[in-house]
């Protein structure tokens, strides 16, 4: 909002309801993770959205220039089965482990590092509102977790 002169945007509106959808799946997930091994939650999580995804990637192809080569496919590989894939089952493991809410709550210090890390390799400069925000949702982080205990 504040990059779009204090108003809300559509993109804004797409952003929340992405958000929405993906905690549905994550929650879903998380509980289906206890049930099962996290390899088989998230394989049957991409086999079914892959309709979606192939849908998308080719529209958006359409409106993209690309060029395949060596090392897109080999980035795009390593995207897929090692970030995404081999990532999320050990996820998966630890929220059937500690279970979702918790993990939820500790994934949230993410972004803080991600800052982090992108003023320290990237050289990036933060508006003062993203470390005050991030510093917020710490703070939020260590009150519900010592509510729980």
């Amino acid at each position: 909002m504040q990059q779009s002169g204090g108003a809300l945007s559509a993109a804004d509106l797409y952003l929340f309801g992405a958000l929405l959808i993906c905690a549905a799946g994550y929650t879903e997930g998380g509980r289906l993770a206890r049930e099962m091994p996290g390899w088989q939650v998230i394989g049957w999580g991409l086999m079914l959205c892959l309709p979606l995804n192939l849908l998308g990637a080719a529209l958006a192809l359409q409106h993209e220039s690309f060029r395949l080569t060596g090392h897109s496919t080999a980035g795009l590989l390593y995207a897929a089965i090692g970030s995404q894939f081999l990532g999320l089952v050990v996820w998966y493991r630890g929220m059937a482990a500690i279970g979702v809410p918790k993990a939820s709550q500790l994934q949230l210090a993410q972004p803080l590092l991600t800052l982090v890390w992108s003023v320290f390799l990237l050289g990036e400069h933060l508006p003062v509102a993203a470390p005050l925000t991030a510093a917020a949702v710490l703070v939020c982080i260590a009150v519900t977790q010592r509510a729980r205990g």
